[in-house]
């Protein structure tokens, strides 16, 4: 990837919000009935084909993607961790426009594909993380993955395949649901928490390549809360010195203060184990680690405004963000 130096270059995608968080598993079927069964998230669609399974409360077509390390998709040596991180667009036509332009610019190396609900551009971001940006090709995901899902994807190439839609086909107001029995009632992933390793290059590119907003911090802090369009937060970055390199956590939003007082009670009588509880004016926050310790961070907002979130510790802070 070129290197994004100049205060002045143009923004690129500008996505609405983070949308999933794909994730390599030991056992995607394992990890399936634990992500219902602790986090509370349904299944929406499986790929046995490429040991994979998709799960959504109605937010979109999936919040977690969980990859099994058998499957193709892993690379030789992969453990459990982040595959990629997802950022919706306001429509095709905006994506393909992006596109463009970052192609014109030498921005890449990117690739298309067609996911039949979402059409997707992939990269890398400076700490080798991949990076999705999609836009909804369909007003109605659900009833266009669900069930198992076995097929050859189409080639997508963008501008030339088709004809962008210019329409946003975001729902607005989605029928978000509960999972009856779960030990938590998850609502939607919202952001994931990066450690990184070159902190002024992240922040470059998700600030000019992916086009987000600084919504709580800056580039000089030990952490830095960047947003997109339509949301309070979608990316955290976190200076390496406060942990392993790599992806810190996924955010969860949950329904209440009761869900994270239920995650405190039996999330180890399952199999997880809990991080660390930041009760803080700004959010009250459980980061809970599942069986192959990648962890979520299980919250509620409570006053989410910059001037309120600057109260809280350092050390607090990648576990509040």
């Amino acid at each position: 990837m070129n290197p994004i130096q100049a205060k002045d270059r143009p923004v690129y995608f500008s996505p609405r919000r983070l949308a999933h968080s794909n994730q390599f598993v030991s056992d995607y079927v394992k990890a399936c009935d634990f992500y219902r069964d602790v986090f509370g998230f349904a299944e929406a669609y499986r790929q046995p084909d490429n040991l994979a399974s998709f799960l959504s409360n109605g937010n979109t077509y999936h919040d977690f993607a969980l990859i099994d390390l058998r499957s193709h998709y892993a690379p030789e040596g992969q453990k459990p961790g982040l595959n990629h991180l997802a950022f919706e667009v306001e429509s095709e036509a905006a994506l393909v426009e992006s596109y463009k332009r970052a192609v014109a610019d030498g921005i890449g190396p990117m690739r298309a594909a067609d996911h039949d609900v979402a059409h997707s551009i992939y990269m890398r971001d400076p700490d080798g993380n991949a990076v999705e940006f999609y836009a909804d090709v369909v007003e109605d995901w659900e009833e266009a993955r669900k069930g198992i899902i076995i097929k050859q994807k189409p080639k997508w190439e963008p501008g030339v395949t088709n004809v962008p839609d210019a329409r946003c086909l975001v729902n607005p107001h989605p029928r978000l649901k509960r999972l009856e029995g779960a030990l938590v009632q998850g609502k939607r992933v919202t952001h994931i928490g990066l450690s990184v390793r070159d902190f002024d290059a992240m922040f470059e590119f998700y600030t000019t390549v992916a086009g987000l907003k600084t919504y709580f911090g800056d580039r000089s802090g030990p952490c830095v809360l960047l947003a997109g369009s339509a949301s309070t937060g979608d990316i955290a970055l976190i200076r390496q010195a406060q942990a392993p390199a790599g992806m810190h956590h996924v955010g969860v939003e949950v329904w209440s203060e009761r869900d994270l007082d239920a995650a405190m009670r039996g999330a180890e009588r399952l199999g997880a184990t809990i991080v660390r509880e930041v009760n803080h004016a700004s959010r009250r926050a459980v980061s809970v680690a599942d069986t192959d310790g990648l962890v979520m961070q299980l919250y509620v907002d409570r006053d989410w405004r910059p001037e309120v979130i600057a109260s809280a510790s350092e050390e607090d802070l990648p576990y509040l963000l």
